[in-house]
């Protein structure tokens, strides 16, 4: 029995040139190992209409986020080794049957039209007979254990399963694996310091008010990035729980603050705006093009005390001051935001064991660089407790001079945002 399933999304009929650049990134992704948003916003140019972006988003996304399932379904049925453009080709079509309302009979014909194109007849005739047969033969998950049919229903590895529930539990596991595979909120945050958030909905009804975060705002439909509001500097985009971060560091006009890793600048410019524009913030960022994001944010939204440098922040030689307030948002798993990169979970479980130690000579680092009486703030988009409550647990036993005031994991079904980590310290004086 599928203990969980995606109701069919009803979609208006997905057209060849929708479908072949689907595919073309699918492709990308599968042979260079590249990230489907920065792909996605390399090719959805103005050559697209709003409603093809959308389609051939949500067949790329929809096509990775649930490649176990289909990859369970599609396995049985091939006897042959297959290439990448069959493979990618085979798992977007039974996306389309499993988890769409299109028309079996269109997602076969379509799907030959295209191997015919891009190969030969004799590969239109084999993708023909796999999804006929696919098609025609559900397999079912009854003979797995519990945690093996939960990691192939919602499409997560088992190692993530077992780890999660672990951690949390089996019934809140599955509550994070499902929200996982939802579509993500169109959220952003208010720019404050130009417009309150009340204003700013009475001037842009196509917005709805958030459901966590005092500055947040929701798109009904389309892409915020598009709007008048974001092109005037009036909002920015940025997941609800993310602008939790720097509403708990809380930095006043006037503090000095650092941002020891601040690209692509939302946290950054959050801090900048609740300092009024006003005291002095200084971000670091270890890439200059990610740097100049920084930059760009900043000067979008009207904001000038922010002093962005290039640099890492591992490198305790690159500061010659100390700040009253410190945020570290480190680098991590990225465990939080499946339902927005889909491909993370896909990853080797063996990256978290090298992102552990860059994290704790971080948060070293913050220590130096933080006054008596001052606060870290450290945070990660990830939910995995070694990376989280675990990495702080090691550091107040090693500075006893620290102590935490608030700790918050904010889960992805919670709120329908990110999953999140924040941690607020203070150093005594």
């Amino acid at each position: 029995m599928l203990l969980w399933h995606a109701t069919l999304t009803r979609i208006p009929h997905i057209n060849m040139k929708e479908r072949d650049t689907a595919l073309d990134i699918l492709i990308d992704y599968e042979k260079n190992e590249s990230y489907l948003n920065i792909t996605l916003n390399h090719t959805l140019t103005k050559d697209f209409s709003p409603s093809e972006r959308g389609l051939i988003t949500t067949l790329v996304y929809g096509t990775i986020q649930n490649r176990l399932y289909l990859e369970y379904q599609l396995e049985p049925h091939i006897h042959t080794r297959l290439k990448v453009v069959e493979r990618m080709l085979l798992l977007m079509s039974l996306y389309q049957h499993f988890y769409l309302d299109t028309p079996d009979y269109a997602i076969v014909n379509e799907a030959v039209d295209i191997i015919k194109e891009r190969r030969n007849k004799r590969a239109g005739g084999m993708i023909n007979a796999i999804l006929h047969s696919c098609f025609n033969e559900t397999r079912s998950l009854d003979d797995l254990d519990h945690d093996e049919r939960l990691s192939i229903s919602t499409s997560h590895p088992l190692w993530l399963v077992k780890m999660l529930n672990a951690q949390y539990g089996i019934e809140t596991t599955e509550k994070i694996l499902h929200a996982d595979n939802e579509v993500p909120l169109k959220s952003g945050r208010v720019n404050t310091y130009k417009i309150t958030r009340e204003e700013f909905l009475k001037k842009y009804p196509e917005f709805t008010p958030g459901y966590l975060s005092p500055d947040s705002v929701l798109l009904k439909e389309g892409n915020i990035a598009h709007t008048e509001a974001f092109k005037e500097g009036l909002v920015t985009i940025q997941d609800e729980s993310s602008q939790m971060v720097a509403r708990l560091l809380n930095p006043n006009e006037d503090d000095l603050v650092l941002d020891m890793c601040g690209a692509p600048g939302s946290k950054t410019t959050h801090l900048g705006t609740l300092m009024n524009n006003k005291g002095t913030l200084d971000v670091y960022d270890l890439y200059p093009h990610k740097a100049k994001l920084i930059k760009d944010n900043a000067q979008r939204l009207g904001l000038t005390n922010i002093h962005v440098h290039t640099g890492d922040s591992t490198d305790l030689s690159i500061f010659n001051k100390q700040y009253t307030k410190i945020l570290l948002d480190g680098p991590c798993s990225g465990l939080g935001v499946l339902s927005r990169k889909p491909e993370i979970k896909y990853h080797d479980s063996s990256a978290m064991d090298e992102i552990i130690p860059i994290q704790a000579k971080l948060l070293e680092n913050a220590y130096s660089l933080c006054i008596k009486g001052g606060n870290i703030v450290y945070s990660t988009c990830t939910i995995n407790k070694k990376e989280n409550e675990k990495q702080i647990e090691k550091f107040i036993k090693k500075h006893p001079d620290m102590y935490v005031v608030e700790e918050r994991t904010i889960l992805p079904y919670e709120y329908h945002s990110d999953g999140f980590y924040m941690c607020l310290l203070e150093k005594d004086v």
